[in-house]
Formats: structure tokens, C-alpha cells, sequence
């Protein structure tokens, strides 16, 4: 199992907070205001259809999908605690405790597979799509968002006033000293990605996470970078400018070819 340990222990032990969390959208703006909306412009017809949430949490996306008309709806997820939250508080979709890279399903069962935010908490990331592509009827779609590179690319240096975060190259113009600051194209993991003593995820570039998912045999229909909702700007104009000039998350739409 390649998921970090310390990320599966922070959604074992901390299930009921990250439910009321992503329940409650004034504690949650960046999935209320940013990524869901972004994500859930770019479903297909699920009419009658049969999909599957990878990464499902505590199941508010399960549900959704199923309100967009799905027949059924099933949604899959390594902590049992968010799994029993979501059985518990869900039981028109099916929920089960799976690991994304081993699928417990049959091949071509799945109109449509959707994933928000869970990828990265996977090392080899080229396993998940091969197995999503495997449960995926031909022509359907997988939906998924991670964390942005760029985020993860930039420095972090502290002082008395300020914390600043850069991806920036130095020249000395005297002495042709060249000094780089953060680090886009190296695959890396991130420590704590959601701040102290949470969860530790795996970035890399757009370009290799494209051509896992073409070597996996998906075509990318989209690639999306999501905007704040202007109604964020009200709730939280600082985080509102952020996300207005630099993105938190990127989303791909994936086509089985």
C-alpha cells in the first residue's frame, strides 16, 4: 500500500472532524467555493448510469453524483471510519473500504469514475489510472482533481513579519551567480500538506501526470484550473486573491479510449 501511513492514521482518527468540515461550507471554502463547483461543471450525463467515487470521504460527493440521476452510485475509500460515516449517513449509494489501486471490481463496470483530491496520496500514481481504465466501460470518463504543482513548487521562508512563498531564479549580475528558490519538476512528497502533524501527499508536474494517464490509454478532454466563485470574494477576500492569481488545485477530465 503506497499511501503514506501518517495520511491514512489523520482520516482514521480525525473521520468525524473532517465530515463536519467538508459538511459545513463556511469551514470548507475552498472545496464549497472552488473545487466542487469547478468539478461538478464538468460531469457527463449520469442519467440511469452506474459511477464510482474513488477517495469518497465521508460520501457528500457519492451523494451528489446519485441526486445527478445515477442509478448507482458507489464510492470507495481506505479509512473505515469515513466509510461508516458515509454508509450511516448515505444508504441510498453502496460504500466500501478499497484501496484506489487495487479495485475490487470487474472490468467494464463503471460508467463514469470520479476522484476529488485523492490521487495524490498515492506514490505511484500510474497504478490508479491503469485500474480505473480497467473498470471504466470504453468511452466513459474519469473525473479527478489534486493538489496543483505550482502550489507545491513554491519555497517557504519565514521572518519576524512575514511568511513568504516563491519560485523565483537570482542572478548576480556581477558574478553570474545563479540562485534558484523552489523546485517545479521534481516529483517530491509533501509534508504536511494541509499544515502541522496532518497528511503528507506525492506532487509532481502537469506534463508527467498527463502522460501517466495517456500511457494508461486515456485521452485528456480537459484541463481545468479552477476560479473562486465570485461569492467567495464576500466570504474570503484574502483567500478569494489568492485563488484568484495562483491555483490551489488542478483538475483533469479523462476520456477511455
Amino acid at each position: 500500500m503506497s499511501t503514506d501511513d501518517k495520511s491514512i492514521k489523520f482520516y482514521k482518527t480525525k473521520a468525524q472532524e473532517y465530515a463536519a468540515q467538508v459538511r459545513s461550507p463556511k469551514d470548507s471554502v475552498y472545496h464549497a467555493y472552488y473545487e466542487k463547483p469547478a468539478m461538478y461543471s464538468l460531469l457527463p450525463d449520469l442519467i440511469n448510469k452506474t459511477v464510482l467515487s474513488i477517495g469518497c470521504g465521508s460520501g457528500e460527493d457519492s451523494i451528489y453524483l446519485k441526486k445527478q440521476g445515477a442509478e448507482k452510485s458507489i464510492g470507495i475509500d481506505l479509512s473505515d471510519e469515513l466509510i461508516d460515516i458515509a454508509k450511516d449517513s448515505y444508504p441510498e449509494c453502496e460504500f466500501h473500504v478499497m484501496n484506489m489501486e487495487k479495485l475490487g471490481f470487474p472490468d467494464s463496470s463503471f460508467d463514469f469514475a470520479y476522484s476529488s483530491l485523492a490521487i495524490h496520496y498515492v506514490e505511484d500514481w500510474s497504478i490508479v489510472f491503469k485500474e480505473v481504465f480497467r473498470v471504466l466501460k470504453p468511452n466513459s470518463h474519469f473525473l479527478f482533481s489534486c493538489g496543483h504543482p505550482v502550489r507545491f513548487a513554491l519555497s517557504n521562508e519565514k521572518t519576524d513579519d512575514y511568511s513568504t512563498k516563491k519560485l523565483e531564479v537570482r542572478k548576480n549580475n556581477h558574478t553570474g551567480e545563479i540562485i534558484i528558490t523552489g523546485d517545479y519538476l521534481t516529483k517530491k512528497k509533501a509534508l504536511d500538506a494541509m499544515g502541522k502533524d496532518t497528511v503528507n501527499l506525492w506532487v509532481m508536474p502537469v506534463g508527467d501526470i498527463a502522460t501517466l494517464a495517456i500511457d494508461a490509454g486515456f485521452a485528456i478532454e480537459r484541463l481545468i484550473e479552477p476560479r473562486p466563485l465570485e461569492k467567495l470574494k464576500s466570504i474570503d477576500p484574502k483567500t478569494y486573491n489568492i485563488l484568484s492569481k495562483i491555483p490551489e488545485f488542478i483538475i483533469f477530465k479523462l476520456r477511455k479510449v
